[in-house]
């Protein structure tokens, strides 16, 4: 018995070692990169044991262990978006949290079932078959969107979550994608897509949108006190404040490239 304990106690320290991990009184965030380099989130309420999942892009693993060490119950899955990468790994994990709710935007929703021909359309054929010999972008390619089943919430600006005693806003953040969304926790904003460290998200995707994307990240600029922590889809964490001067694509001041 004690060596089963002393060999899950060492399984969860080489978990930690290779996550990312952060708390601010009671509230816990984890980040598993998974797929095509994409951040899963796990956020937890330590007091209530009430969690979340964002952005589920492949086999979250690690953060399974945590959830199931740390007798968590996931009560949303959070989705920024619908692109294939922040979503794949939902169908295979639903089934273990049934009571979680998911949450997307309902044109988010509305574009999975269009995207893979307006791809075939917009990228050729010949691209995507190139695309496809990656066996992280195969997965993309080939994803069913009907096992991911309907939202339980179609998110947008006017829905307020609860995740123990933490409000989760949400933000409806389009440019990258027509139903975006960054979610609010605290102090922290969840940015998939719409906002990275120094940079933004591409605007040659199916309803992609330029102009939406600078009123979009301006919002969050001129809503979010410069002290925000950024957890974005891609790449590392930053601050509101920093973005808005150094960001490369779009600043307070001037667009960038």
């Amino acid at each position: 018995m004690a060596k089963k304990v002393f060999l899950c106690l060492t399984a969860l320290v080489l978990v930690l070692v290779l996550l990312h991990c952060s708390r601010v009184g009671n509230l816990e965030i984890v980040r598993q990169v998974t797929g095509l380099e994409t951040n899963c989130y796990l956020i937890y309420d330590s007091d209530s044991k009430e969690a979340a999942l964002i952005d589920v892009g492949g086999p979250i693993d690690s953060l399974l262990i945590i959830i199931e060490t740390n007798g968590l119950a996931i009560k949303y899955f959070l989705c920024t978006h619908s692109h294939e990468d922040h979503i794949i790994g939902i169908p295979t994990i639903k089934d273990r949290f049934p009571k979680a709710k998911l949450c997307l935007h309902k044109l988010e929703f509305e574009d999975m079932f269009i995207r893979k021909e307006w791809a075939y359309s917009f990228f050729g054929e010949e691209t995507i078959n190139e695309w496809a010999k990656d066996p992280e972008w195969r997965k993309v390619i080939e994803f069913d969107p009907t096992s991911l089943g309907e939202p339980d919430f179609y998110v947008d600006d006017s829905l307020v979550l609860k995740l123990g005693k933490y409000p989760i806003d949400i933000i409806h953040s389009p440019g990258h994608s027509p139903g975006g969304v960054c979610y609010y926790v605290d102090r922290f904003l969840f940015s998939g897509d719409c906002l990275f460290k120094g940079s933004v998200g591409r605007v040659d995707v199916l309803h992609s949108s330029r102009s939406d994307q600078i009123e979009s990240v301006r919002r969050l600029y001129q809503e979010l006190p410069d002290s925000t922590i950024v957890y974005p889809g891609h790449g590392e964490s930053t601050y509101i404040g920093i973005e808005k001067t150094d960001n490369q694509k779009i600043s307070v001041d001037s667009l960038g490239i």
